[in-house]
């Protein structure tokens, strides 16, 4: 939002922390929630505001009350979600498997949440899905009412500049510590390959649970350090060797996008077919956790094949940054809200 800039359309973001200055800046009014228990009333009752489109409505009661109420006293408005990760149930898992001709899988624990997205999703004029596949994906749950923008990358802070290649593989990650995210694997990895260092930054309820059984495993080569701001991590990222997302159930991970930008060749799952990573080209795709380990070793084995994969996503990083994708949101935001005004 710092950087939409048309002087006809007024902008409020509903936040649940202080914004940050760039969004201050840009003249967006925000309406802050409580972290109370009433946080999701408060959220209900900033949808019955005087806007003329609702961009980004979330999977919370909050927002499916806020569009009931609207609906129910006959102002409905123009609702353009964005669509960003699988979250189905499993008649509809199984169908997407055979759409898309590999397994695909729904985000675990968000049973919870499917009948509230399907109410927002269908209440929706348009679907906003970050990637090809998700379009495909979209399309089959809700129709034909999708199209596809990516999302950016900070360039000015995630960027290869000064980036160094330290004296031992530096293997890292950066994700929620929890189930869904696989990152118990990285126990095996540094079991596996003690020649290297695995590093994965963020905080979750597996953290300390894994710090334990590391330190259990004698695996000295592995570190789960806590949660990292963003310039921090860039730099985290512009002095390792490579990435690992080993998540099953994913939308196009934004931290992919970084790592590569700051120059990390990627390896993931082939799950989600994330766009921004080509196999063999800026990274390594896998489709079951023993390719994923496999893959990790090659790399590991192969400093030449890393710089190579590196330097070519921090090339395609280039067209991610904000600067260039922002403005493409904004327009199709725009186009939709008034396009019936």
């Amino acid at each position: 939002m710092s950087r939409f800039h048309n002087p006809g359309v007024h902008w409020t973001s509903i936040c649940s922390e202080s914004p940050a200055e760039y969004i201050r800046q840009n003249d967006v009014d925000t309406i802050r929630l409580s972290s109370t228990r009433w946080a999701m009333l408060r959220l209900a009752v900033a949808y019955q505001s005087n806007f003329d489109g609702i961009f980004y409505a979330g999977p919370h009661w909050g927002d499916e009350l806020g569009l009931r109420v609207r609906r129910l006293s006959r102002r409905s408005i123009p609702v353009i979600p964005t669509f960003e990760g699988i979250i189905a149930d499993e008649d509809e898992v199984r169908h997407l498997s055979d759409l898309v001709g590999h397994p695909v899988f729904s985000e675990p624990f968000a049973d919870g949440a499917i009948p509230r997205l399907r109410y927002i999703y269908g209440e929706a004029k348009h679907i906003i899905a970050i990637s090809p596949f998700l379009v495909r994906v979209a399309k089959f749950l809700y129709g034909d009412k999708v199209s596809c923008l990516p999302l950016g990358v900070e360039g000015h802070i995630f960027h290869s500049a000064g980036r160094r290649e330290p004296a031992r593989c530096r293997v890292v990650c950066c994700g929620t510590v929890k189930q869904r995210k696989n990152p118990q694997i990285f126990l095996r990895l540094a079991g596996l390959y003690k020649e290297a260092e695995f590093v994965w930054f963020g905080d979750g309820v597996m953290r300390q649970p894994l710090i334990a059984e590391a330190k259990k495993m004698a695996l000295e080569n592995l570190r789960f350090p806590g949660p990292i701001l963003p310039g921090p991590l860039a730099e985290e990222f512009r002095n390792s060797s490579i990435f690992v997302i080993p998540s099953y159930a994913e939308g196009v991970p934004k931290v992919t996008n970084e790592a590569a930008a700051c120059g990390l060749p990627i390896i993931l799952n082939g799950f989600y077919e994330a766009t921004t990573v080509v196999h063999k080209h800026n990274g390594l795709v896998a489709w079951s956790d023993e390719e994923l380990i496999e893959h990790v070793g090659t790399l590991i084995r192969d400093p030449d094949k890393r710089t190579t994969m590196g330097q070519r996503g921090a090339e395609m990083a280039k067209q991610w940054d904000w600067d260039l994708i922002a403005p493409q949101w904004e327009d199709l935001i725009i186009r939709q809200v008034t396009q019936d005004i």
